[in-house]
């Protein structure tokens, strides 16, 4: 441990230097008893570390500008981050048991340069679809009381009204019904594909289906009313041994739902 310490101690001493001025944000302490937030000028897009020992959570449904950070003892690894503005950070994470900072407000003179879009995919904002406002406003304008599946719970229902396939994605429309008396603050929709059963955990296995945007997603669903949105997806085609699970969880409170098709 004193052997780690020292080393943890260098680098920090590494890294400390200024450049132009600008203090170099190069190592981050982390450990697994506080949370360490890093503020983007820039909603984040994509993160991933080195190795399961350190981990970044952000919210993936709806763009933010921050992340959390925690690190197991005796860890020293990497946390890559790109933005919506394509800026790329990169930073060395390392244990830190006695942390002197918890929040990191990042400045782009840290980043290590821009992401050049892919043809066809600049950037996560839906403006950047135009070409798909008629589909995604005709999906939540279409008429009609049938659904593929259904849940209630205290007055919550969740439906999954259509799926409809273009391309390389799948355009999930989902519809969501507050009759409970208590307004319904929306937290996370997670769209997960399900193979096997609980019951024979050695065959049972999840794969999380990210989004790559949500149209219309509501913050708040007013009690006695009822809104849809669209979840685009990336293209998948379920086996007969697969079904889709939707989980719907309030921001703020305790109610759940979970739907599966």
């Amino acid at each position: 441990m004193k052997t780690l310490n020292v080393i943890i101690a260098v680098m920090l001493m590494a890294y400390g230097h200024t450049v132009s001025g600008q203090k170099v944000l190069d190592t981050i302490q982390a450990n697994s008893q506080m949370n360490v937030a890093l503020f983007f000028p820039s909603p984040i897009k994509q993160a991933i570390t080195g190795n399961t020992k350190a981990i970044f959570t952000y919210n993936r449904e709806e763009a933010q500008y921050f992340g959390l950070l925690q690190s197991t003892a005796n860890t020293i690894t990497n946390l890559l981050v790109v933005t919506m503005d394509g800026q790329a950070y990169d930073f060395m994470v390392v244990y830190g048991e006695h942390l002197a900072q918890t929040h990191f407000f990042v400045d782009k003179a840290h980043s290590i340069g821009q992401v050049q879009q892919l043809p066809g995919k600049k950037g996560d904002s839906l403006a950047s679809h135009t070409a798909r406002f008629p589909l995604l406003s005709g999906l939540l304008s279409s008429d009609g009381n049938g659904a593929l599946a259904s849940v209630r719970r205290k007055g919550i229902r969740l439906r999954l009204k259509r799926l409809v396939y273009r391309n390389a994605q799948v355009f999930m429309v989902v519809e969501v019904r507050n009759r409970s008396g208590i307004d319904f603050e929306v937290g996370t929709l997670e769209a997960l594909r399900i193979n096997g059963s609980l019951k024979r955990r050695s065959s049972y296995q999840e794969t999380r289906l990210e989004p790559h945007f949500i149209f219309e997603r509501p913050k708040i669903i007013k009690t006695g009313t009822s809104q849809r949105f669209v979840l685009v997806l990336p293209k998948f085609v379920l086996s007969h041994k697969e079904h889709l699970r939707l989980i719907l969880l309030e921001s703020r409170g305790g109610r759940r739902l979970e739907l599966n098709y």
